[in-house]
């Protein structure tokens, strides 16, 4: 999952809609499954309304830094494609949807992730929105508007026939899980429960990769899975009306668009553009075209974060 910390070997998938530790990495994909192209979001965008910042690199032009390889936020529509302004996904899209409210252009530059913040603080880029967790870390460097609450989502195949619903409902039940992070320790807590409340423990079957403990839905081994809320959108998308959410264990992180500290114009920019995608339903659009939740849009600040360079949509 990406993208708890500096380093992409520190980030560990136990956890990104929906979308931290054990959050935000990219999700193992199978090798004989495509990510497919969604359709083109046919909802047009207004006539810019919205002031556009002025502290810009180049002037006219928004540079955003972008990891192209996490589905479904940022990746190319295939194999043969490694020109960056031809990548899609719910961040793509959703600057492409915010740079045409200002009435600018956008220059995507695909970017290594351990370079994305130094890049920013190097003035290589204006902005970066890549699925990137608001934290307190990154937020010592750079500042940033929260764009998507991110969490732990409980997956089951569709029609949901065993009537998962919340936790209490996982107890006799089976679960696969990525062993070693967050979600090992939270289902561990929820069978302790089961166990205390005189119901069958939960039947935990952990893997060492998200590929791994996903394929044993698809086998029917299992009869559900806990993961990220961005990893389960990815495998949802790759395999259509097939899976659902039973139910959202927890959004309490947040992925944010940073930019350079002491810029207020691009903050306000941002935050304006944010309000202005959410009442027309543009937003909406481009997120159910992704598997994300439209309800998750525009979060407050994560935790100690408000009062840290993090600018709510308010």
């Amino acid at each position: 999952m990406k993208r708890t910390a500096w380093l992409r070997s520190s980030v560990a998938i136990g956890a990104s809609l929906i979308v931290a530790a054990c959050a935000g990495g990219p999700s193992p994909t199978p090798a004989a499954t495509p990510t497919p192209t969604p359709a083109p979001t046919e909802t047009a965008i207004p006539t810019p309304v919205i002031a556009a910042p002025t502290s810009l690199i180049t002037a006219g032009t928004v540079v955003d830094c972008v990891d192209i390889e996490y589905p479904p936020m940022e990746y190319f529509p295939s194999a043969d494609v490694t020109d960056p302004a031809q990548a899609i996904g719910f961040d793509v899209d959703s600057a492409k949807a915010v740079v045409q409210r200002w009435g600018l252009q956008i220059e995507i530059r695909n970017t290594a992730f351990d370079a994305l913040i130094p890049d920013l603080q190097s003035s290589r880029c204006d902005i970066v929105w890549t699925a990137l967790f608001v934290n307190a870390t990154r937020l010592e460097v750079a500042e940033a508007v929260p764009y998507l609450a991110t969490g732990h989502v409980v997956m089951v195949p569709a029609g949901n026939p065993d009537g998962i619903k919340t936790l209490d409902d996982l107890c006799g039940k089976s679960v696969s899980i990525q062993a070693g992070g967050l979600v090992e320790e939270e289902i561990g807590k929820a069978s302790t429960a089961c166990t205390t409340a005189g119901k069958p423990a939960i039947d935990i079957q952990g893997y060492p990769t998200v590929a791994e403990e996903l394929q044993q839905i698809v086998g029917g081994r299992v009869d559900a899975v806990w993961e990220t809320d961005t990893a389960v959108a990815d495998f949802m998308v790759k395999n259509p009306n097939q899976y659902e959410v039973a139910f959202v264990v927890s959004r309490d992180d947040a992925y944010g668009v940073y930019f350079q500290k002491n810029k207020p114009d691009l903050a306000a920019a941002l935050v304006d553009a944010f309000k202005a995608l959410k009442a027309d339903g543009t937003w909406a659009t481009i997120a159910t075209q992704y598997a994300q939740d439209p309800a998750a849009l525009a979060p407050p600040c994560p935790g100690a974060t408000a009062t840290a360079g993090c600018h709510p949509v308010e």
